[in-house]
């Protein structure tokens, strides 16, 4: 990781954590939660444990159905993500 991702992305954590604080109410952050679940539960489970058996694998969030009704009528989907390894030369 360069320095600039290192400070983007603890810029970002920042950032969230006061939108989560500053402008969600307590049903908004549990919908939130619900998206982010799966990006943490990935940043966590490759990182090994003291103990087998605690790893993610294949693990598939439940998504309230007012989150998924919401998503679909608003049309948001997850394309990809650039991964700036494989960016081509400019």
């Amino acid at each position: 990781m360069t320095q600039d991702e290192h400070e983007a992305a603890g810029s970002l954590m920042a950032k969230l954590r006061l939108f989560i604080r500053d402008e969600l109410d307590a049903d908004e952050r549990a919908l939130f939660a619900s998206l982010m679940a799966p990006a943490v539960a990935q940043a966590f489970g490759e990182s090994g444990t003291d103990v087998e058996g605690f790893g993610i694998v294949r693990w598939r969030p439940h998504l309230p159905e007012a989150l998924v009704t919401e998503l679909h009528a608003e049309g948001i989907t997850v394309v990809g993500l650039e991964d700036p390894e494989r960016r081509p030369p400019t």
